[in-house]
């Protein structure tokens, strides 16, 4: 696989940060209804926070979106170079049946 150097390391580091972000809140989202859950329960506790602490949480919440659109990318370019390789190995594959099968048809033809 053709990969950037550093790619996985990348993902890793930005995999770590939204962890640790989410850990922070409390709890990690599996279903679409614990994101709403989620959702609901960030907006309550940011209505009651004072200002300054509201800013706050505003720039560590950009600073974790901006991480998750880096990992999405990440993860984008990971899956293009393993779609690459897999349409790679394919045509190997399918080259070496091709090539077999025209190596057991042409000593029939031969005699």
């Amino acid at each position: 696989m053709r990969r950037k150097a550093g790619s996985p390391n990348v993902i890793t580091l930005a995999e770590a940060r939204i962890r640790r972000a989410l850990a922070g809140l409390g709890t990690i989202p599996g279903s679409e209804a614990d994101a709403v859950a989620l959702s609901e329960d960030l907006a309550r506790r940011l209505a009651e926070l004072p200002p300054d602490q509201r800013r706050l949480l505003r720039r560590d919440l950009s600073i974790s979106t901006n991480d998750l659109e880096e990992l999405v990318k990440a993860l984008e370019a990971e899956l293009g170079l393993l779609a690459e390789d897999l349409r790679a190995m394919n045509q190997r594959t399918n080259a070496a049946q091709a090539y077999r099968r025209a190596a057991t048809i042409a000593p029939r033809f031969r005699s």
